[in-house]
C-alpha cells in the first residue's frame, strides 16, 4: 500500500489553547478515513497546534519545510505521497523544492497566490519604527479586524501568521514537475483564489488543476470521497 503525509492548514481552532484534541485533522477526520482505504496515512502536527510544542520565535516556510525532513528522518519514512490542506500546501511545496524527489505532491485547496492579502502591507514606517509598527498592526488586526488567527493566537503563532500570510507560491509551484503534482480547489472556495491560480497556470500545468462542483475551502469535510476519487484517478 502507497504511503501518504498529510500536512494541515493554518485552523486557529486547532491551536493547541483553544483545542485538546491530540490530531489537528480531528476536523476532518472523514477525509482522513477516506484515505486510509486507498493508503497507508501518516499525520503530524505543527508546532502551536493541538499540543505540538512551540519554537522560541517565528518561523518561515523554510522552517517548516525541515520541519517535516526531520518528521521523517527521525520516523524512517519514505513517503510515495505528501498531501498539504491550504497552509499546508504551501508547506508541501517548499518541502519538495528544497528536499524532496520522488514525492508526489497533492494540493489540495491550497494558498498559493498571496498577492493581494489585506494583511501583506498594513503601513510603510523607515525600518527604526518596526517594533512600533507591528505593535500598531497586531491591534488593528486583532481588536479591529478582529482576525482569528492573532486574536486566539501566541506570539509565536502571531508572529509567524504575519510572516507565511505574505508568501507568494505562484512561481514556485511551477517548479515541481507536472506528473508530481495535483491540485484540488472547491470551485467556490473564496479563501485562496482558485481562479487566480488558474489563470496565472500555462495550459499544461492548468490540467493539473481540479476543480469539485459546489466546494468551498472545507472540501476536505463536505467533498472528501470526491477528492479521494481525484487522486486516485490522477496522480
Amino acid at each position: 500500500m502507497k504511503k501518504i503525509l498529510l500536512i494541515h492548514g493554518w485552523n486557529y481552532r486547532n491551536y493547541t489553547k483553544m483545542t485538546k484534541e491530540l490530531d489537528a485533522w480531528h476536523n476532518r477526520e472523514e477525509l482522513v478515513l477516506e484515505l486510509e482505504k486507498s493508503f497507508k496515512v501518516y499525520k503530524l502536527n505543527l508546532p502551536g497546534f493541538c499540543g505540538e510544542r512551540e519554537p522560541d520565535k517565528a518561523w518561515d516556510l523554510d522552517d517548516y519545510a525541515k520541519y517535516i525532513k526531520d518528521y521523517l528522518d527521525k520516523n524512517k519514512l519514505d513517503v510515495d505521497y505528501i498531501l498539504g490542506y491550504s497552509f499546508g500546501g504551501a508547506v508541501a511545496i517548499n518541502y519538495y523544492l528544497k528536499y524532496g524527489s520522488k514525492e508526489k505532491i497533492i494540493l489540495v485547496s491550497p494558498a498559493i497566490i498571496r498577492n493581494n492579502d489585506k494583511s501583506k502591507k498594513f503601513m510603510k514606517t523607515p525600518k527604526m519604527f518596526d517594533k512600533l509598527r507591528n505593535k500598531i498592526r497586531d491591534f488593528y488586526l486583532i481588536h479591529i479586524v478582529k482576525t482569528n488567527e492573532m486574536r486566539y493566537g501566541t506570539k509565536f503563532l502571531q508572529n509567524t501568521y504575519q510572516i507565511i500570510v505574505r508568501i507568494d507560491l505562484k512561481d514556485k509551484v511551477i517548479k515541481i514537475p507536472q506528473d508530481k503534482l495535483l491540485i484540488i480547489y472547491g470551485d467556490k472556495d473564496t479563501m485562496v483564489n482558485p481562479k487566480g491560480v488558474i489563470q496565472y497556470l500555462d495550459d499544461n500545468y492548468k490540467q493539473r488543476v481540479k476543480l469539485i462542483k459546489d466546494g468551498g475551502h472545507n472540501i476536505g469535510k463536505t467533498h472528501y470521497k470526491e477528492i479521494v476519487k481525484l487522486i486516485n484517478e490522477n496522480i
